[in-house]
């Protein structure tokens, strides 16, 4: 009977070895396979199988290559990024992996983070895709027609011209000039006051390594309204970390403006959950303190690819504001009335692979300055983007 026990517990032993010789393959085994998958192009199969080889101790580098490049042809390109910086950790000067990272964070529209991975680039590399360390990155033209439905607020033209450099593969600048132009009637004895508005936007973006970002910003604003003419100052410093399949951004702005000290605080998170642009959000939570009181406002951002060259997002502010930055300050909302409300919707569609036509609505709600009677705005807003 000792001896059955033996034999009993041997062949349970063996079984048990066999098993998980079977779940762990070879090394030969799985670059085989994988190869194969590779060839015929199932790139599905191959993600799922090259997977479960790592999970079951099979991890190499022309391994992780291959699922990057699955993902990338899948367009999933968060899974690719995860994939290819795994290849780092062990390689950190495959020119393979950074090359096709590039290639991803460019298409999640993260063009400052992409740029880091051109310090690994050959010199004929570089040439062939028109890269240069120091250059102009990107250029865009914008306008908004702004009507409202009371006589006391004329209609409004907002124009902006936008300029892109890069310095370096780490440093980005984006400058922009704006005027903002209305006549408005203030006081109980209506006077026409004419408000020429003219702003100044320059923004730098470091990269400080393959994930995080800093930025910083100043935004100018010459305001004459009636005889005075008012000189407004604004600065942001913020820090950014791009995730997989999300982004998280925190920053703080403060300004002068007019004969108020104001403070503004944003948390912004964005996501794209299947790890491309056909589907994603930006959630941004803003409190604002100034001498008057303080305010907390929502934004919420939602858009996705209706076709291969057209996306459409809708966005929505919640919470009343009267002084607002938004977009990393670039947007500065710092009308008379107090806004109440503000919703719009937003379609992109891609003229070129690097020239992209905007064009979209928005809809305010105000509230007259010191009354109560509310009216609203719309606006009509288009503009061009082209990258270099």
């Amino acid at each position: 009977m000792q001896q059955l026990k033996t034999y009993l517990i041997i062949l349970f032993a063996l079984v048990i070895i066999n098993c998980d010789a079977q779940k762990t393959n070879s090394y030969d085994e799985v670059n085989i396979k994988s190869y194969s998958l590779y060839e015929k192009g199932a790139w599905k199969e191959l993600i799922n199988y090259g997977n479960d080889a790592i999970t079951n101790g099979q991890d190499f580098i022309l391994l992780r290559l291959r699922i990057g490049y699955a993902a990338f042809m899948t367009g999933n390109f968060s899974e690719a990024i995860k994939a290819y910086e795994n290849v780092l950790e062990k390689d950190s000067y495959n020119n393979t992996a950074h090359y096709y990272l590039w290639l991803c964070r460019n298409y999640l529209n993260q063009p400052e983070l992409a740029d880091k991975h051109l310090a690994f680039f050959t010199a004929d590399a570089l040439q062939k895709e028109k890269q240069n360390k120091v250059d102009f990155t990107g250029v865009g033209v914008e306008t908004s027609f702004k009507t409202t439905d009371i006589i006391g607020r004329g209609n409004t033209w907002y124009n902006m011209l936008q300029v892109q450099n890069r310095f370096g593969w780490n440093v980005h600048m984006t400058q922009a000039l704006s005027l903002f132009n209305q006549n408005i009637q203030l006081g109980t004895i209506p006077l026409t006051t004419t408000i020429n508005q003219a702003e100044y936007y320059n923004k730098l973006t470091f990269n400080l390594n393959n994930k995080w970002q800093l930025k910083a910003a100043y935004h100018y604003t010459n305001t004459p309204i009636n005889n005075t003419v008012y000189q407004n100052h604004s600065g942001l410093m913020g820090i950014k970390y791009a995730g997989n399949y999300f982004d998280v951004q925190a920053d703080a702005i403060f300004s002068k403006m007019y004969d108020s000290t104001i403070s503004q605080f944003d948390f912004v998170v964005g996501y794209y959950p299947l790890g491309n642009q056909k589907l994603y959000g930006i959630s941004s939570a803003t409190y604002r303190n100034r001498n008057t009181g303080s305010g907390f406002n929502f934004r919420q951002v939602l858009g996705g690819q209706l076709t291969k060259r057209i996306w459409l997002e809708g966005n929505l502010t919640v919470g009343s504001f009267q002084d607002l930055f938004e977009n990393d300050g670039l947007y500065l909302y710092n009308a008379v009335d107090k806004n109440n409300f503000k919703a719009g919707a937003m379609s992109y569609i891609q003229i070129s692979p690097k020239c992209i036509f905007e064009i979209g609505y928005t809809i305010e709600q105000r509230t007259l300055y010191s009354k109560t009677t509310t009216f609203n705005q719309n606006s009509i807003t288009g503009g061009l983007k082209w990258k270099f």
